[in-house]
């Protein structure tokens, strides 16, 4: 279901919190929503945003992610990764809409991701972080292999943000094989997208595969995509926000620092630098966003489900991805935290680490 729809799911079996009082997007939506695992939140009066609603905790627990897929809401945790490996074993292929759905867009000049309310989540953040529960498509200019990821991205000026990826990533090889072309790379990035399609985004599978079949698995159907308006990619009929744009070849950025998924703030100072030309915006707009730093949050809630189906692709030693991968399966949140924290202690103190 469209992300709306689900929203709707939530508030009629009573598990969203509405926040019809004026809530600041800096620092107030991550602490008001950070450490709630029981319903999501809806922030319906954004502070300098009128117009403007935020969604955040959609899949913070068993209970939720079962409302989202359709399973019953008292599944046990068992029987809902059981009946969610059944679903994913053969793709659903996507649909493509032929119809134009109506949209506010900006190009160029008028391009101001200022004017979007992007919350600045947390104190340690180094400033607002708009892409953390959304998709970035692109796809291998050598071969046409599209890519589907979760990759955070900081607001940095007005039409630019940071793409903060690993070198192994999917996004990493495409942008690699369009810099030996002498070429930017198109990248699209869609907020407020169903979770199915976060899901299967932030899952850990072979180079090559279309996760919007995976998606759709994941759903139960089939994904309907919609073309982009000036980039030759493809995103989910409904997205709220959609970004449109290039990654600038051979320029890096800092990123950061951002509380990621260890509980402490970390720095990227080789991100990718995404240059937005197009915005487009469906009326009454629907942010999707979220905040991490908690143990059990959000996000390690999803990690959790998605090692337990053998779809997570953590990096470091054998040893540590071992660790990674009991603790998020035993749910043991902490000691998955300081599993992370290793690794950026590492990355810190290495020559020429991020101090």
């Amino acid at each position: 279901m469209e992300l709306r729809s689900y929203v709707a799911s939530l508030d009629g079996h009573g598990l969203l919190k509405r926040v019809s009082r004026s809530v600041d997007w800096k620092y107030e939506i991550g602490e008001v929503s950070r450490g709630e695992k029981d319903k999501a939140f809806l922030f319906e009066n954004i502070l300098d945003y009128p117009g403007y609603r935020l969604f955040t905790g959609g899949l913070s627990s068993i209970k939720l992610m079962a409302l989202s897929l359709g399973f019953d809401l008292d599944i046990s945790r068992r029987a809902f990764i059981s009946k969610l490996r059944a679903r994913i074993r053969d793709s659903i292929e996507p649909e493509y809409s032929l119809r134009e759905d109506e949209r506010e867009v900006w190009r160029d000049g008028r391009v101001n991701l200022y004017d979007l309310p992007v919350p600045w989540w947390s104190r340690t953040d180094g400033g607002r972080y708009i892409g953390t529960w959304h998709i970035n498509v692109s796809k291998s200019p050598l071969y046409g292999k599209r890519n589907i990821g979760v990759y955070r991205m900081q607001v940095i000026g007005r039409n630019q943000t940071t793409v903060s990826v690993s070198p192994r990533s999917h996004l990493a090889l495409h942008v690699a094989e369009a810099e030996g072309m002498g070429r930017d790379l198109e990248l699209a990035v869609a907020i407020g997208v169903a979770e199915p399609v976060v899901m299967a985004a932030a899952a850990g599978v072979r180079y090559g595969t279309d996760e919007y079949g995976l998606a759709g698995a994941i759903a139960g159907k089939p994904v309907v995509l919609l073309r982009c308006q000036t980039v030759d990619l493809e995103v989910p009929e409904g997205s709220e926000f959609i970004l449109e744009g290039h990654i600038k070849k051979t320029i890096r950025v800092q990123d950061g620092p951002y509380l990621d998924y260890s509980g402490i703030p970390s720095v990227n100072r080789n991100a990718f630098l995404f240059e937005v030309k197009t915005v487009s915006i469906r009326k009454n707009p629907l942010f999707r966003g979220m905040s991490v730093g908690n143990p059990g949050a959000e996000d390690h809630q999803l990690f959790s489900v998605l090692s337990s189906l053998g779809l997570t692709d953590f990096h470091g030693s054998s040893l540590r991805q071992l660790i990674q991968k009991f603790c998020l399966r035993n749910r043991l949140f902490k000691v998955f935290q300081l599993s992370g924290r290793v690794g950026l202690l590492k990355e810190i103190f290495k020559p020429g680490g991020s101090r």
